[in-house]
């Protein structure tokens, strides 16, 4: 298995996931029945070159959600949170002067929090563009793929939120972000962080597909920079967050006593879970903790253009 984002040959499969189990939890968890979207049973990898996590099914396809898929979790009230923590870090690296593109901006809330009236959303929900609209955001329903080839070296900023980890190829959507960067410019990346809790979390759907279809740890971060030829300015590790206090808290419970697998149905896991309603009680989060989200900040090389 070449790996999707440095393409070197030196994939290991970590772990596998019956197709019958991801469809079985995201009908129970959701109502959601991804069946025409998990064809076959899922491997996951981890690339000993770059660190790149990433899920495939057996003909080595990374298998995302469709405009239905998503559509239906827009519905869901948490799904878009209107303030997010990495959207205070990221504002800082943005002038009122600068032009700035979002990729994957949902409805479009970041640029709220923006100086600049300088900005454009990619965005492939139709629905999240109907509400964006209401609000008076300019959002297309465009990839960054076609967008960028007709908009090469355009923007200051070019920042993309909990979206890198859905992209079925990797290396194509970070290129193309580049291509659509200035000189000097800067790619703002904020992903889930497999340095945090999650890489523990057992059950959790949503980071696996067709929802997320890779994961990125502090390592694989740092050879993005690498790999695209850009400056690594920083990478910035929130705290936990108030709506992730009693997820971290079950998740270290939990892990006292079992092995973290990416799915585990047995019923040893729900009594250990059910016992962690007062377990987690004496579960204190260090200070130091990693959060969900991770934000990795680039600077394009100037000696870059026309990448």
């Amino acid at each position: 298995m070449k790996c999707p984002l440095c393409e070197q040959n030196e994939c290991k499969i970590q772990e596998t996931i019956q197709k019958k189990d991801l469809i079985t939890l995201y009908q129970k968890a959701f109502n959601i029945d991804i069946s025409s979207l998990i064809q076959s049973n899922i491997n996951y990898y981890i690339c000993k070159h770059c660190d790149f996590r990433f899920f495939v099914d057996e003909n080595g396809t990374m298998p995302t959600g469709d405009n239905a898929f998503y559509n239906t979790l827009n519905k869901l009230p948490w799904y878009y949170m209107n303030e997010k923590n990495e959207y205070h870090f990221a504002k800082d690296f943005i002038q009122p002067q600068h032009k700035v593109l979002e990729v994957g901006c949902g409805k479009g809330a970041f640029s709220l929090f923006l100086k600049t009236n300088d900005y454009t959303g990619l965005e492939f929900s139709t629905d999240a563009k109907k509400i964006a609209k209401e609000n008076g955001i300019h959002i297309e329903n465009l990839s960054i793929q076609e967008y960028s080839d007709s908009h090469q070296e355009c923007f200051d900023v070019v920042c993309s939120f909990q979206v890198l980890e859905h992209v079925s190829n990797p290396k194509n959507f970070l290129s193309s972000k580049v291509k659509s960067l200035k000189g000097g410019g800067a790619m703002i990346i904020a992903i889930p962080s497999e340095d945090s809790f999650l890489k523990d979390c057992v059950n959790g759907i949503l980071n696996m597909p067709p929802h997320h279809v890779s994961r990125f740890s502090d390592t694989c971060l740092k050879k993005i920079a690498k790999i695209f030829d850009l400056d690594l300015i920083e990478i910035y590790h929130e705290n936990i967050q108030p709506e992730h206090i009693d997820l971290y808290k079950s998740i270290i419970w939990t892990k006292k006593f079992l092995s973290t697998p990416l799915i585990d149905k047995r019923l040893v896991r729900k009594f250990i879970n059910r016992a962690g309603l007062i377990g987690k009680k004496f579960i204190h989060i260090p200070p130091k903790a990693y959060g969900h989200t991770v934000v990795a900040v680039y600077q394009k090389k100037r000696s870059n253009a026309r990448y």
